[in-house]
């Protein structure tokens, strides 16, 4: 390898010729450092130290300390100098070769960046931003620029013209093409308890798969059509300990819940998996009454309640995980439909999540195991004909 005696330009593909670097200056990270660590090409900070060593005469600059935007960025490059207190992300030269053949160049990986362009924006929010709209020239861009402040108060606009703000054509085009939806079609569970006779007694009953209460309560809360629920019932709860915390009971509903991890009785391996989980809310004027074990049912995730009065009805919520096997689900699967049968209540409805696809024309062992019991399946039988 040669070194130069003379500063090679580079294009704008390569490493910076030079960085103008000081203590408050922005800067942003120019290539793909550490993806998982949030250290990408587009990441933004501001220079806080540079530390620097002297050999035989001149400072060369070893570190470049960085204070980032996102502070959860860059954890593995905190703390590089000794004994240091500090909290910055600390960036070292990288060497890659340039557009000239056989020249390698040795460069921090960043360049200055008081303002960027908004392709670099895209995905990023703030509390307040300058725009520039002059140099808009495709569909969106003033779109992406002009939608990342957090508030109007912290927007700020400078060449402002109305006519760098448009769409693409081809985008409205596809839009007035597209299918409308209806209220209808948006609340078909409210259309259908309009067509209900008021005087004959009825119960609604509502699976949903939460994924997680902890992170989708508040959208439960707030969904259109779940309140309109009698009997709700959910799978993947992601449940754990002894008991329930206030944030997950709904007003006016009762609630019965089984973590997965006092589910399995012989298939422990299966109970210390994260996730899983079921609960049922029904609403306090039911007078109903939970199960939460039946005997020789010892390895399922369910739920039972048993409804009395204003109709009665014994209703189930079930989830097989989709790495529990059917060899050790289905047995279990009957054990729980042969103890509901013993209960002699009527009707018995059985809810949930068996991770299965019964618009393929594959096997569906779940779905056969109630067929032998002579149960019916009703989402297939009441969905309308324009219902996806």
């Amino acid at each position: 390898m040669v070194l130069l005696a003379d500063m090679m330009k580079g294009n704008k593909r390569d490493l910076p010729d030079n960085i103008q670097a000081a203590p408050g200056v922005r800067v942003m990270i120019i290539r793909n450092l550490d993806v998982e660590d949030g250290l990408v090409n587009g990441t933004f900070g501001t220079i806080t130290n540079i530390v620097t060593t002297t050999q035989d005469g001149p400072k060369t600059v070893n570190l470049i300390g960085l204070t980032l935007d996102n502070q959860n960025s860059g954890q593995k490059f905190r703390r590089k100098i000794q004994g240091s207190s500090d909290n910055l992300v600390y960036i070292e030269k990288c060497e890659e070769s340039t557009s000239k053949k056989g020249v390698l160049r040795r460069q921090f990986p960043m360049k200055l960046a008081f303002a960027c362009t908004a392709h670099k924006v895209q995905g990023m929010t703030m509390e307040s931003a300058v725009v520039c709209l002059k140099r808009v020239f495709e569909p969106g861009m003033a779109y992406v620029a002009l939608s990342r402040t957090t508030s109007l108060k912290g927007l700020y606009i400078t060449d402002f013209d109305e006519r760098k703000i448009y769409a693409d054509p081809a985008i409205t085009d596809a839009l007035k093409n597209m299918r409308h939806a209806s209220f209808e079609n948006a609340r078909p569970l409210l259309q259908f308890l309009k067509s209900v006779v008021p005087t004959v007694p009825t119960l609604t009953i509502i699976h949903h798969n939460a994924q997680g209460l902890p992170t989708h309560m508040e959208d439960m809360r707030c969904h259109h059509e779940l309140s309109l629920a009698d009997v709700l019932c959910i799978t993947e709860t992601h449940l754990s300990g002894s008991s329930v915390s206030p944030r997950f009971q709904l007003e006016q509903y009762n609630m019965a819940t089984r973590n997965r991890h006092v589910s399995y009785t012989n298939h422990t391996d299966m109970a210390k998996v994260n996730g899983g989980g079921v609960a049922m809310y029904y609403k306090t004027v039911l007078i109903a009454e939970s199960r939460k074990y039946l005997q020789n049912v010892t390895d399922p995730e369910f739920v039972v309640i048993k409804v009395e009065s204003p109709v009665t009805a014994l209703i189930a919520t079930v989830y097989r995980p989709p790495n529990y096997s059917h060899v050790r689900f289905l047995p279990q699967m009957q054990c729980l439909l042969d103890s509901l049968e013993m209960m002699n209540c009527q009707p018995i409805i059985v809810c949930g999540d068996f991770n299965e696809d019964l618009m393929s024309r594959g096997k569906n062992p779940s779905k056969n195991c109630f067929s032998q019991e002579d149960m019916h399946n009703l989402l297939l039988l009441q969905l309308p004909k324009n219902t996806h």
